[in-house]
This record gives structure tokens, sequence and C-alpha cells, in this order.
């Protein structure tokens, strides 16, 4: 496609994006539909991320990956939280903010395990950042208890005590954790290609246990090879991403795009 004046500006946001996948999917997508746009990854380093997203005018829409996720909704007009991970470019100028990654998981997590519903009833969350948040509140509605595990305490805290059965759980228990929940889902960057990797305690799951990892660089990760050894259901990272990129797209072009294309792509470009 050729790159003109009229051409509209969508971006992924955050630090680091060097690593995201979002411009294949997105670029994938908006060729697939013949739409005179693009996609790009912009690093945001700031000491003021909401000045700095504001400042981002020219973008008609972005994703928002961490650690901007509270910033980009502080950023926008209006919100529909107090995370987000899509903004939208209203035609005023300003931004609207919206959060797909809780629905972006279940979506993922319905493709994987179709009646997730019947087998969940306690949830544990490793991580209490934005996508934790969301992934915590999607769930809230159809589960009785949300353990939320962090190695920074008080982050846990203020997670759970935004979602009604939200709860914590300390980092040094999560022996006892993984043994008392039917989901557990992995939500930090731990794993992550060039970030600290540490032993999980799966061999105390449940042995209907379902485990999530929104990890996908890499896409096997150490938790899910262990759970797999252990033959619990797993959830891989790629679901999510795609997933929440779907109802992105949907909030910016009004059309709903290709998952099953995207995960065909995706696993091309990790490959």
């Amino acid at each position: 496609m050729s790159i003109t004046a009229a051409t509209k500006v969508y971006a992924v946001i955050g630090d680091p994006v060097s690593h995201s996948l979002s411009p294949v999917m997105h670029n994938g997508w908006i060729a697939d539909h013949k739409l005179d746009a693009v996609y790009v990854a912009l690093p945001l380093k700031s000491e003021d991320p909401v000045a700095a997203i504001r400042a981002l005018g020219g973008f008609a829409g972005l994703n928002v990956t961490v650690p901007h996720k509270e910033a980009a909704a502080k950023a926008a007009a209006r919100s529909e939280g107090a995370v987000a991970n899509v903004l939208r470019q209203e035609d005023d100028g300003s931004f609207s903010a919206f959060n797909t990654d809780g629905a972006g998981f279940l979506d993922s997590l319905a493709e994987r395990v179709p009646d997730w519903r019947a087998q969940v009833r306690r949830v544990l969350i490793l991580g209490a950042g934005g996508g934790a948040l969301g992934i915590g509140q999607a769930l809230s509605p159809y589960v009785d208890t949300i353990h939320f595990a962090n190695r920074t305490a008080a982050r846990a805290d203020q997670t759970a005590a935004s979602i009604p059965n939200g709860r914590t759980m300390r980092w040094d228990d999560l022996e006892r954790g993984f043994g008392h929940a039917d989901l557990i889902v992995q939500a930090t960057t731990l794993g992550m290609e060039g970030q600290e990797e540490i032993e999980w305690p799966v061999t105390f799951c449940r042995p209907n246990a379902i485990v999530a990892d929104i990890v996908y660089r890499p896409l096997d990760t150490a938790l899910l090879r262990a759970a797999r050894e252990r033959k619990l259901q797993t959830v891989d990272g790629l679901g999510m991403l795609i997933y929440q990129g779907v109802r992105s797209f949907e909030l910016w072009f009004g059309i709903k795009p290709d998952a099953a294309k995207a995960r065909e792509r995706l696993i091309a470009a990790l490959a």
C-alpha cells in the first residue's frame, strides 16, 4: 500500500514494545480490508506519561501496553474504567479509552476450554498490573474468588480491592495458591524474552486445573511446559493478544477481523 497524508496512523505504545507482534496482526487485517491505514510500534518513555499520551493527537488510535495502561485512562477525555489498553481518537480530537484485555482473555479461554465456566470457581492471578486487573474484572461475575499474588504486596491489595470478590495472596505462599486454584493466570512479565524466569510450583496444581500465561514471546513458556507435563489444560498468550486485538480493531474501524488469519500470521512471525 502507498502511505499518503490521508493515511490514518495507529500504534502500540509502551516500554518496551520492540517485542510486540501487534503491528503484524493489525497491518495484516488492514490489508485484508483494504483500509487506508498503517499500524506501528512506538516506544514511550516519559516521566509524565499522561501528558505524553495526550500529545499523540496525530494517531487515530492506540493500543497501550505496560507500563502505561493507567496513564492511558487518565489521558482520555472519556474512559470505561481506571485502566485502558485501547484509545480511539474522536471527531473533536480527544481520546476515548477502553479496556479489551479482559474480554479478550475470556474469548481466548473459551476457545481453548469451552466449558471453563463449569470448571472454574477459584482463580489465582499472578501479577497486579493493568492486564491482571482487566482479566480479574472480566472473570469476576463468573467465579467465587479471585486471588492476586504480586511481588509488591501493596499493589496486589490495591488491585484486589477494586473487584468485589478480589482477595490477596502472599507471593511466598504460591504453593498453596497453585494448589487451591481452578484457574491460574500468569499476568506478569516473568518468563518473557529477556526477563527473569522462576520455577513455578505447578506440582501443587489440582489435576483439573487450567493454566494460562499471557506472555507470548516465547509462546511456549516454562510455566506452560510444566503444566503440560502434568497433563493440565493450558492457554497460551497468543489468544489474548489476538482477541483483545479483534475488539480493538472493531472499536477503530467498525469491522470484526479474522482471528484465525491473525494466528497464522503470528505463528509464522514467531517462527
